[in-house]
């Protein structure tokens, strides 16, 4: 299925009709605070109800979302009625509406679903589970999760994070680089990171077409004009006081509010590029999927709480150090990257592991190990011969 996708400022109120034709009553499914910090719940709330279309609002999302948590989202969808879903937020809101639209769909299914493959009655013609149409309102610019059929949820059960064997492609993206303004520096190096990774882990990628290689260059030449802000040498967004209504002191807070005005149409495009590339990094794993850094990035995230942008990006330089030169070459030309080392300084500046022990970081790397080592799917995406040597001598790179 093709998303349709819009990348502009006012996207949700612009398509108020395009959201209103894909169901009766909407759930909104979001977390506690940041879609109401940023303006994007509030123009959703707007758009259903200049269409008279009904919606209710789960808003308990944590980051890194449990099963459990997309039951209880389900079991409340089911109660209300609602016949499509709508995910606000980053990659943990969106990744849970793509699971609660499969299990309000499926409702006579328990949780233990979303993790078994579906029947040949179950999915389309493309492959995809059957469920209500699902929307993404990307407000990060790295998951790129309005752009893929992935879901990716914690298990409890196994202490990791593992993605559903379901395909769910939104129906509709609505991109907003407004919502941007709000977030902290942190989310926005985080997720761009994790843009970076999608990327080159769809490149080195037995699965790499023509398209999705195409894909990845354009994508990252367009990543590697953030790498200032990413840095944190050039700031973008409004101060932290700053509220979707208030934003008029964004102007005001300087003695020259033409040189303001200015700055936030400058910001607004630098954030708009930020959420294209994320986009586009998620239409090449889409085409590919994701690599080693991603499978030993799992356990870090679940059990040490590290972000999940920063938990791939450290494994990036060890995974292309094995790549083949003139793979090599491409993409650190296409970041404008002199070499490996200035790449690998690049992230030693900007992934923020926290301050994980050394024995928790090896402890929770060797299960990955271990993880990767017993799922031979993960490997054979990998253009080059992978065994544990080669997966500590990607770590111990890093």
């Amino acid at each position: 299925m093709k998303t349709i996708t819009y990348l502009e400022q006012g996207a949700v109120i612009n398509h108020a009709a395009d959201i209103a034709r894909l169901g009766r009553r909407a759930l909104i499914v979001t977390g506690k605070r940041s879609s109401r910090n940023n303006g994007s719940l509030r123009d959703v709330e707007a758009a259903l109800e200049k269409t008279n279309t009904e919606y209710v609002i789960y808003d308990r999302i944590t980051e890194n979302p449990p099963v459990r948590e997309i039951t209880e989202a389900r079991d409340f969808g089911v109660s209300k009625g609602c016949d499509f879903v709508i995910g606000i937020g980053g990659g943990s809101p969106m990744d849970a509406a793509k699971a609660v639209s499969i299990l309000i769909f499926h409702s006579g299914k328990d949780s233990g679903y979303l993790y078994e493959k579906p029947a040949s009655t179950e999915v389309d013609k493309d492959g995809q589970t059957i469920c209500f149409p699902v929307i993404c309102i990307p407000t990060t610019c790295g998951t790129g999760s309005e752009a893929t059929g992935v879901s990716v949820l914690s298990r409890d059960d196994l202490g990791t994070k593992k993605s559903l064997p379901h395909k769910v492609f939104p129906s509709l993206s609505l991109m907003d680089p407004v919502y941007l303004m709000y977030a902290p520096h942190k989310i926005i190096r985080n997720t761009a990171i994790d843009t970076m990774a999608h990327l080159i882990e769809s490149y080195i990628n037995v699965g790499a077409t023509d398209e999705s290689r195409s894909l990845v260059l354009s994508g990252l030449k367009l990543w590697s004009r953030s790498k200032n802000v990413i840095r944190g040498d050039r700031k973008v967004g409004y101060l932290k006081n700053e509220h979707p209504d208030n934003i008029s002191d964004y102007v005001r807070r300087t003695s020259d509010p033409d040189k303001a005005a200015a700055d936030e149409a400058i910001d607004l495009k630098i954030l708009s590029d930020m959420l294209k590339a994320s986009n586009i990094a998620g239409q090449a794993i889409a085409i590919t999927g994701t690599s080693l850094p991603h499978a030993l990035s799992y356990r870090l995230t679940y059990n040490a709480g590290i972000a999940h942008g920063p938990a791939t990006g450290i494994f990036q330089p060890g995974f292309m150090s094995f790549a083949d030169e003139k793979t090599k070459k491409t993409l650190l030309r296409a970041m404008d990257f002199p070499d490996l080392d200035s790449f690998k300084s690049f992230l030693g500046e900007t992934c923020d592991i926290g301050n994980i022990t050394e024995i928790d970081f090896s402890i929770n790397v060797e299960n990955s190990i271990k993880d990767i080592l017993s799922e031979p799917a993960r490997i054979k995406k990998v253009p080059y011969p992978v065994n544990r040597e080669i997966l500590e001598r990607i770590v111990s790179y890093s």
